[in-house]
């Protein structure tokens, strides 16, 4: 049962690019891994993917560009193939990436309504591919890897080839958001044979969009690439020319001699309002905020009622949705109130905003709050989106 080494899917995820253009499979090749090469073989007359990226226009009038790549195996890799996807480059993946809406995704999970759209529009060309190769016997794996929003679509693509073909299924992102609700990421863990999510703990994308998106935590592990003091925009980058990035820090040829931790399993937290300030813009206040949140909803017993709501409203809705729950159970005792108050401290100095005083609770300051925390992430988000070569 083989598995990609970390410079093979690193070397995949950067070079697939390339082929959002037509007349750019030479520099696709070019640019793979001599151990990609001596264990694939492209042929990307027939199998290089197009889908559909970006709004309403694009859509209407299809406008494909490349998107993945399939390779087929040789050497100790023979049965096998990967499927490599691209990541966002360009105006009309940015519009894709911030689609924040909801949709039913192939195993009936909730999952971000924009980077299904793009799966979907892949899908017939993916499955022409990949059925004459996969239908029967072959006891093959199917590596699919991708980095940002390529990361998503092989999320996706994962789930929906272990699915359609029963077979062994492994899964390669690098600075991946996070794709759909818990029922997402529960059935993904369970189903894909080994996922292995590579991260920078300065990038801001793998903490996008927020609760109730989750990531599919396989065995509760990721693998951190590099370590960083704060968030920053340059921390998404692939990395190309000796310049800091995933192409660069995954350059191993064994998993295990790259850092692993914990993934962002949730761990019941309670914040107090005089500690706010010990707050920084960093991964680990934004998974503690996060777990406060999702603890003052379960102990109130709101947080399956959120959860089931979520689903029939759009993303920005359901953070009027959330401040309108929020405020109720403030109001429910004193200790719920003072559990409000401190996740609303500390999320405003993590926005920046640290200079702001809690002075009430009614659900106009609560949105608010939500939507400066919102905005400062995004920001960052939308920044780092130029820094993805």
């Amino acid at each position: 049962m083989n598995e990609l080494t970390p410079l093979m899917a690193a070397s995949l995820a950067n070079s697939v690019y390339t082929l959002k253009e037509k007349g750019m499979e030479q520099r696709f090749l070019a640019l793979l891994s001599k151990q990609v090469t001596n264990n694939f073989d492209f042929d990307l007359s027939n199998h290089r993917i197009q889908g559909v990226s970006g709004g309403f226009i694009s859509r209407l009038f299809n406008r494909q560009t490349g998107f993945a790549a399939i390779g087929i195996g040789k050497a100790s890799y023979t049965g096998d193939h990967v499927v490599a996807i691209r990541g966002t480059d360009g105006l009309r993946d940015v519009i894709t990436d911030l689609h924040i809406g909801l949709t039913g995704g192939e195993s009936n999970a909730l999952v971000h309504a924009g980077f299904n759209k793009v799966f979907q529009s892949m899908k017939p060309a993916l499955e022409q591919s990949l059925t004459p190769v996969l239908t029967g016997s072959g006891r093959g794996t199917v590596h699919c890897i991708g980095h940002s929003l390529g990361g998503a679509l092989a999320h996706i693509t994962a789930d929906w080839v272990k699915r359609r073909y029963k077979k062994r299924v492994c899964l390669y992102t690098f600075g991946a958001p996070r794709v759909g609700f818990d029922g997402f990421s529960i059935k993904t863990t369970g189903s894909i044979d080994k996922i292995f999510r590579c991260t920078h703990a300065g990038d801001p994308v793998p903490l996008v969009p927020l609760w109730p998106f989750m990531h599919a935590p396989y065995k509760g592990r990721e693998i951190l690439l590099s370590s960083a003091q704060g968030l920053r925009a340059s921390a998404h980058s692939m990395g190309e020319n000796g310049t800091p990035g995933y192409l660069n820090t995954a350059n191993s040829h064994s998993w295990d001699a790259l850092q692993s931790q914990s993934a962002e399993l949730f761990k019941a937290t309670e914040l107090q309002y005089p500690d706010r300030h010990q707050v920084t813009f960093t991964t680990y206040w934004a998974h503690r905020i996060n777990n406060a949140l999702i603890t003052l909803l379960k102990k109130s017993g709101q947080l399956s009622a959120i959860a089931v709501q979520a689903g029939a409203v759009t993303f920005l809705t359901f953070y009027d949705l959330l401040a309108s729950s929020v405020e109720k159970i403030a109001k429910l005792s004193a200790e719920y109130a003072n559990q409000t108050l401190g996740l609303l401290g500390h999320m405003l100095v993590f926005a920046g905003k640290g200079g702001t005083q809690v002075v009430d609770l009614s659900y106009r300051f609560i949105r608010w709050v939500f939507e400066v925390t919102l905005a400062a992430l995004h920001r960052l988000v939308r920044e780092a989106m130029v820094f993805l070569r």
